[in-house]
């Protein structure tokens, strides 16, 4: 029997981090959970419960979160409109990193994984994620972290995410070459020339998952309000001509561009695309990808359903229909979908970070 690992999930949303843990059938209890939206809770309980799920994390005292082995959190990116003038915790006081910060200088937990946006590598000319890395390593924690594309853990979209890990007191070591994001790369090279906490992880971090395309995540039988049937795009589609013969591939492949004067919406929203391949980064929004797909011997083009938008994140059958069984509404579905993160990919980094040192302590 694997030990257990009590875990903090901070930000929580609807559970993405919880359902990577389950993935990698880590033996974990969350002690600690905390969410704000009322909407995203509700779909959080209905895969979890709600035993020591709190609401807003402002309002919990450092000093009443229990002990931990393991913080999660996929906190908001933010102006640390400071940054670099002060010291420590005054970069970083009024924004949500703070959050993240007072917990983990108060309990130090072994170890964390923390998730955000691919722009927080680039943000304010890099400033913010200098605070947040300097901030960890004031703390104690040793740090890697890069950008990572949730394709490479086989679900069918392209999403690129910065992730951070630490470990309290870890070893310190220069970091190598970031083989996954240029911007990363040259981020770490000018860290190894200071005196930064660093530690290379994320480049053994693999994934085993078979690729999926977005024609596997497919529902059947959907309604026709999910359609764009109007008479010009029908004609549009008679006369268009349209490659047949795509081939499977780990990418994106548009396949039509509607003219204006055939959808009248803006640009992203007339693109479509083939289910071949695999989609945009799906967005908090209910104007999902749109794909053209074939309905009754007839070209069509539709738009990606809000439970499709839970698989092409990676979320299971059994995950989206608890949420669906609540009553919960399509808005909030593509809302709480996009917020998530890809626990596929959760998974993948837990596991090596489970493996390699959680397992051993």
């Amino acid at each position: 029997m694997k030990k257990q690992i009590n875990v903090v999930s901070l930000f929580s949303g609807i559970g993405g981090f919880e359902e990577g843990l389950k993935l990698a059938n880590i033996n974990s209890k969350i002690v600690l959970a905390s969410e704000i939206d009322s909407f995203a809770k509700k779909s959080y309980i209905a895969n979890f419960g709600d035993e020591n799920l709190h609401g807003d994390i402002k309002l919990v005292d450092e000093k009443d979160v229990p002990d931990h082995t393991l913080l999660l959190a996929g906190f908001p990116c933010q102006s640390f409109s400071i940054a670099g003038k002060r010291k420590g915790f005054e970069d970083i006081r009024g924004t949500l990193f703070f959050e993240v910060a007072r917990i983990l200088s108060e309990k130090k937990p072994k170890y964390i994984l923390l998730e955000n946006v691919k722009n927080l590598i680039s943000h304010d000319g890099t400033a913010t994620i200098r605070t947040i890395l300097n901030t960890l390593n004031e703390i104690g924690y040793s740090v890697d972290f890069t950008v990572l594309n949730s394709s490479e853990a086989g679900v069918p979209q392209n999403r690129d995410r910065t992730y951070i890990c630490g470990i309290y007191n870890g070893k310190t070591e220069k970091y190598l070459p970031d083989n996954r994001s240029v911007k990363a790369d040259k981020l770490k090279k000018e860290l190894n020339e200071t005196d930064f906490k660093g530690f290379n992880f994320f480049d053994g971090v693999s994934f085993k998952n078979k690729q999926k395309c977005i024609e596997d995540i497919l529902q059947e039988n959907v309604d026709a309000t999910f359609f764009f049937d109007t008479e010009k795009i029908s004609e549009y589609l008679d006369d268009v001509d349209v490659d047949e013969d795509i081939v499977r591939q780990t990418k994106i492949i548009k396949i039509i561009d509607l003219p204006r004067e055939v959808h009248n919406d803006l640009e992203r929203q007339r693109r479509v695309y083939s289910v071949k391949g695999i989609s945009p980064t799906v967005l908090a929004r209910a104007d999902s990808t749109k794909i053209l797909v074939t309905d009754s011997g007839k070209k069509k083009i539709r738009k990606i359903t809000p439970v499709e938008n839970f698989y092409i994140q990676g979320f299971s059958k059994e995950f989206v229909s608890n949420i669906r069984n609540t009553g919960m509404s399509a808005t909030q579905m593509y809302k709480q979908s996009g917020n998530a993160v890809s626990p596929p990919v959760i998974a993948g980094i837990l596991e090596k970070m489970y493996k390699e040192y959680m397992a051993n302590d």
